[in-house]
């Protein structure tokens, strides 16, 4: 599936986030491409900051400003080294998942149709908020007073943000497929329960062979190998993105406050309501993706014991390989998670999210009584 999506994806190498071919001259030609939009990043960030930084009278406004438009740069530097080492890894994460998607429809026999349009329309609308999101900072750029470091860091800001619309396909993908084992798991399941009922249909016996199983236990392995090979490609780049989106959405919550209490003008609301609401759902649907494969797993686990404990209650019991198989798929799943990890700092699920919100309110209250100190 995402080979399929690759003739679409391969564009982005654009701005320097998916190798553009398989062939190593031109690779070496995208890695010098992307080291000139590093270095051309960097040092545009060196200049301003060092030698032509906006003055304001608000301090505190003006360092978390800096902090912000710094963080955007290394961001986007991260993202850019992280893919630009790895054009290898990558072609073979999109192999294992090409892989993956054969065994469910050989071995398996679930066929694995393409993705439901309305998961495509979630996407596009996604990329068009975030896109469209940046017209009314523009407009308030080129029309009033503005002081800050907006036009220096869009660049940045626009790679990491369609960088965080990637990761989020990739991830929903392998999501789909944990789905897709789940379903098989519930089949047997069921088959399993029927029991006696059951012993005579040609289909019980495939769904509850020993080689079935085996081949369940090998996608689940695929799978927990897919979900290392993502952690691996982009768990820095997740880290860093969380980072910044963090702190882009409480420095511009903290300045829609002060446009609230009359230090800045009204118009400047509409910028920082454009930027903070496009990252508070980027990080809310990016936690919920983790949950969902997170969830899935456990749905996962739950019928490989049911399974175990339906094949126990039976008149008459599986083969004493067919249990020892099935013990050893249950103490897998058990430790192999599927779950997304930036880099083990942080796994991606609900528990974030809540704990982002909190830390959110928590450095609100900070900036705000500093902010005092200075009006």
């Amino acid at each position: 599936m995402l080979y399929a999506l690759q003739r679409y994806l391969k564009y982005f190498a654009i701005l320097g986030l998916v190798p553009w071919s398989e062939k190593a001259p031109q690779q070496q030609l995208q890695k010098i491409y992307t080291i000139f939009i590093i270095f051309l990043n960097l040092g545009v960030a060196f200049y301003i900051v060092f030698f032509a930084s906006p003055v304001d009278d608000l301090l505190v406004s003006m360092l978390v400003s800096c902090t912000v438009f710094i963080s955007q740069i290394v961001t986007m530097s991260v993202v850019e080294l992280q893919v630009m080492c790895q054009y290898k890894r990558y072609y073979e994460f999109c192999l294992q998942l090409k892989c993956l998607r054969l065994h469910f429809q050989c071995e398996l026999q679930q066929p694995v149709k393409g993705w439901p349009w309305t998961r495509y329309v979630k996407y596009f609308v996604l990329g068009i908020i975030n896109f469209v999101s940046l017209f009314p900072s523009v407009y308030v750029v080129l029309h009033f007073d503005y002081i800050g470091y907006f036009w220096f860091s869009l660049g940045a800001v626009f790679i990491n943000r369609v960088q965080c619309l990637l990761l989020l396909l990739y991830a929903e993908l392998l999501g789909y497929h944990v789905e897709l084992l789940d379903r098989r798991l519930q089949a047997v399941h069921s088959y399993r329960l029927l029991g006696a009922h059951s012993q005579l249909n040609v289909k019980f016996e495939q769904m509850c062979s020993l080689e079935y199983l085996l081949s369940l236990k090998r996608a689940y392995m695929e799978l927990y190998r897919l979900f290392e090979l993502y952690n691996g490609l982009f768990g820095w780049s997740i880290v860093c993105i969380f980072v910044v989106m963090f702190l882009d959405s409480i420095v511009n919550i903290y300045w829609s406050l002060l446009v609230l209490t009359d230090i800045y003008s009204f118009v400047f609301i509409y910028m920082t309501c454009s930027t903070f609401v496009p990252l508070l759902i980027l990080i809310f649907i990016f936690c919920r993706c983790g949950e969902y494969c997170k969830r899935q797993h456990m749905l996962v686990g739950s019928h490989v014991r049911g399974l175990a404990c339906a094949a126990q209650c039976q008149a008459v019991p599986p083969t004493l390989a067919y249990n020892a198989v099935l013990a050893e798929f249950a103490m897998q799943v058990e430790q192999d998670a599927l779950i997304i990890s930036a880099e083990g700092f942080m796994d991606i699920d609900y528990s974030l999210l809540m704990s982002i919100f909190t830390a959110m309110v928590t450095y609100l209250i900070v900036l705000m009584q500093f902010g005092s100190l200075y009006t």
